[in-house]
């Protein structure tokens, strides 16, 4: 019986915390574009999920250890390791569904106490309606955290003077192969491309 009441009990926990965290979803989705309207500029939330493979783990990976300190080897948090990625983006977990991009940059464990990440990122787009757009994230990533959140600074082509943050997480990750999913939701605010071309209006 007791064992019947703790799995209910966690049932109950579980359902709980999708429904707050779908209402806590809304919430961000509908203050950041209140936000941004007020002051007329255009609004974009970005869904998608980034594919992390590190070398050592298999074939194809996608990112690399290009420096290390002199303590990196024997540091609990790989401290002064400098990785470059070349990650893709996709629309759902699964590594075969539809590509949107890919993240490319530099990543450097920076902390000695946790596993905290200095991010040095760009987000380039080559599908949909943000094809050939970027946006840059610069930002500390501590990576045990549940959700961590990380400022978008930058872009180009749709996004110009753009700014923001990234909320991310993750979604799976595999020891073994060093096979990690991340789960991205971007909140950016723009001005956008304008349709002019040396200072002459296109029609």
């Amino acid at each position: 019986m007791g064992k019947i009441i703790f799995n209910v009990t966690m049932f109950v926990i579980s359902f709980l915390f999708v429904v707050a965290s779908a209402t806590r979803d809304v919430e961000e989705e509908a203050w950041f574009k209140n936000a941004c309207t007020q002051r007329n500029e255009e609004a974009a939330v970005i869904h998608f999920y980034v594919q992390d493979l590190r070398a050592g783990g298999g074939p194809n990976a996608t990112v690399y250890v290009v420096a290390e300190s002199s303590i990196s080897a024997t540091s609990p948090t790989d401290f002064g390791e400098i990785h470059v990625c070349d990650d893709l983006l996709t629309t759902e977990p699964d590594p075969n569904s539809e590509v949107i991009g890919k993240v490319q940059g530099i990543t450097i464990s920076a902390d000695f106490r946790v596993s905290g990440e200095g991010m040095y990122l760009n987000f380039y787009f080559t599908a949909g309606d943000y094809n050939g757009s970027t946006l840059t994230m610069l930002g500390r990533n501590e990576v045990m955290n549940e959700e961590r959140e990380m400022p978008i600074v930058g872009g180009t082509g749709v996004f110009r003077l753009a700014r923001g943050y990234a909320l991310s997480s993750t979604y799976s990750y595999d020891v073994e192969t060093r096979y990690a999913v991340m789960e991205y939701t971007l909140y950016v605010s723009y001005l956008g491309k304008p349709n002019v071309r040396r200072g002459i209006d296109v029609v």
